[in-house]
């Protein structure tokens, strides 16, 4: 489907990144359509992670990476002075193709969002975790196990 008839939710335009100098991504443009799904397509090490990384900058948490033009979020710049790179990530997220979970305990990956969000209340967010777990079919196998590592959850459970 094209975007002709869609509302545009994120524009990009003229985007470049560098890292240490060398730059390895654009100028790239382009618009993604709200509700639609986008899918970015090509060989490894074509740019593609680099690009989306962009859109929630999480590109600046890589040492000597430099980010040019402009990435509009319902017709904010993203990376506008001022512009908090964490609310910005609430509302871009990312999926990845691999798990990769925090170095923390089951618990506490899954509570992490939610105390980022600034929930602060423990019986709030311990009921809020049971459900997620219990929505994705895993309070039974993990609810004995909230404190280990979730590095020790198959790839499966991860996701």
């Amino acid at each position: 489907m094209t975007t002709a008839n869609a509302k545009i939710s994120m524009s990009v335009h003229d985007l470049t990144v560098s890292y240490g100098g060398k730059k390895v991504l654009g100028p790239a443009s382009m618009e993604i359509a709200e509700r639609q799904v986008t899918a970015f397509i090509g060989p490894s090490g074509c740019g593609k992670s680099t690009f989306l990384r962009s859109l929630n900058r999480m590109n600046e948490l890589i040492l000597g990476c430099e980010v040019g033009g402009k990435v509009i979020l319902q017709g904010s710049d993203i990376y506008a002075p001022g512009v908090d790179p964490v609310e910005v990530r609430r509302r871009v997220g990312m999926v990845f193709q691999k798990c990769n979970p925090f170095p923390k305990s089951i618990f506490a990956n899954v509570a992490s969002g939610l105390r980022i969000g600034g929930m602060r209340d423990r019986s709030e967010v311990a009921g809020r975790v049971e459900r997620a777990l219990g929505q994705a079919a895993l309070w039974e196998e993990v609810k004995d196990r909230l404190t280990d590592t979730a590095w020790g959850l198959s790839g499966g459970q991860q996701q």
